[in-house]
């Protein structure tokens, strides 16, 4: 697999970093306060802040806090794309490691400073401060979750997930999801979306995009043969979501 390298930028005084889906194995030291947001699920096994190694798993749309100084060591068969935010915004961090922060009015943040590291324009600085504010809100923050999010475990999101990975390159509906879960199409919605951030036709469609992408990064398939693998009605629908969700064209990504 050919993994793309990390994307970085200085915006607002805070450098943010964009880490590619990909399988990876680190140890660091980390060397300041730092949040992360992961776009996808991830699992593989770590140690933070400890010498005992044990198994992960990320949702989707979820935070994470690092606070400075904490050993790191991690690794993944598949990782995830994943956002690494330090800064002035970031402040100590006393309780120590989190992970799997839920705080869905994050997302739409993360989604904006990822555009700007993919198309590499620049935000105004204004701007760029409100949606790390946003972040780093989303970290001290934490949304509390309601009955729709507790309802939905992490075995029924599993099997929500484990549907759309078989089957999100052909054309799967959120109302045939519902239906293997037991429930109607609009608990579904309510509950996926306070789970991870996302609604669950917005999952179908970042794991379309994220499978895209790799193809138009590890092969020479046309962006018309990739939109139909992918689960795209056309090239037309594929390339317009892109520029919507990333900012960039199918062909610039395939430049990038």
């Amino acid at each position: 697999m050919n993994v793309q390298p990390p994307k970085s930028v200085v915006v607002a005084n805070h450098r943010v970093t964009l880490l590619p889906s990909g399988p990876y194995e680190t140890v660091y030291v980390a060397s300041g306060d730092s949040i992360g947001f992961a776009f996808d699920a991830q699992s593989g096994s770590h140690a933070i802040g400890s010498d005992k190694a044990e198994a992960f798993v990320r949702i989707p749309n979820s935070l994470a806090a690092m606070p400075r100084g904490c050993d790191v060591r991690s690794r993944s068969r598949a990782g995830g794309e994943y956002l690494l935010v330090t800064g002035p915004l970031i402040e100590s961090l006393p309780d120590g490691y989190r992970t799997n922060i839920r705080a869905p009015f994050a997302v739409a943040a993360a989604s904006h400073v990822r555009r700007w590291i993919l198309s590499g324009n620049q935000p105004d600085v204004l701007e760029a401060e409100a949606m790390l504010r946003v972040l780093a809100e989303a970290v001290s923050k934490p949304e509390r979750q309601d009955k729709a999010a507790r309802w939905m475990t992490p075995a029924r999101y599993k099997r929500v997930v484990d549907a759309v990975e078989a089957g999100y390159a052909s054309a799967i509906t959120v109302s045939a999801l519902a239906r293997e879960i037991g429930v109607s199409s609009s608990f579904l919605t309510r509950a996926f979306r306070a789970y991870c951030g996302q609604s669950p036709y917005d999952f179908i469609l970042s794991r379309r995009l994220q499978a895209a992408r790799r193809m138009l990064a590890e092969t020479d398939s046309s962006l018309a043969a990739i939109a139909l693998e992918c689960g795209f009605s056309s090239q037309s629908h594929m390339s317009s979501l892109m520029r919507a969700r990333l900012g960039l064209s199918p062909s610039s990504l395939r430049d990038h």
